[in-house]
């Protein structure tokens, strides 16, 4: 049908892929996944680090991507990220970094300057460009935001990633 060819636009790099309604998003991210390598994922605490490791929903129909991230700087960035059909931000967590203001016309807090620790979901029209405290986001439970291990675990377990990967602590 018609719908196929337009779901499979983008697959040869030459268009952008169809944009994500908000009921496929939500599918994706509560979709049951797990980590294809199961080696441990690595938790740097003070070093920079940046890694991307591949996840298969458990009924192997979807890819997805895990993003690790720790900046350079001394207010280091500290993100987690899930993507679905490999470019489509599904989730962040941004723990340390830059503050986000939501834009104008956004459907949850217009306007308004999140600092981190903040949460980006998927909003059909707006993508990963609205943020919210973490306290805000239904099935989100951080244990304690100010310890990056815990918040790792908690944002998988959000992300419907099981099991939940052994998580080796570098300094």
């Amino acid at each position: 049908g018609q719908s196929d060819s337009l779901s499979s636009a983008g697959n040869d790099g030459t268009e952008p892929t169809m944009p994500l309604t908000q009921a496929e998003a939500n599918a994706l991210l509560q979709m049951p996944k797990a980590f294809i390598d199961a080696a441990p994922l690595d938790f740097s605490r003070t070093q920079p680090l940046s890694y991307e490791r591949s996840l298969l929903s458990v009924d192997r129909r979807e890819e997805f991507l895990f993003d690790f991230e720790r900046g350079r700087r001394n207010r280091a960035r500290l993100k987690y990220q899930t993507r679905g059909r490999k470019v489509v931000i599904l989730a962040r967590l941004d723990l340390d970094g830059p503050a986000h203001r939501n834009p104008p016309n956004s459907p949850h807090r217009p306007g308004q300057r999140l600092p981190c620790p903040h949460f980006h979901v998927y909003t059909e029209n707006f993508e990963d460009r609205i943020a919210s405290a973490p306290a805000d986001v239904q099935g989100l439970n951080l244990r304690d935001p100010a310890n990056g291990l815990f918040c790792l675990e908690d944002f998988l377990r959000y992300c419907a990633v099981q099991p939940i990967p052994q998580i080796q602590q570098t300094i």
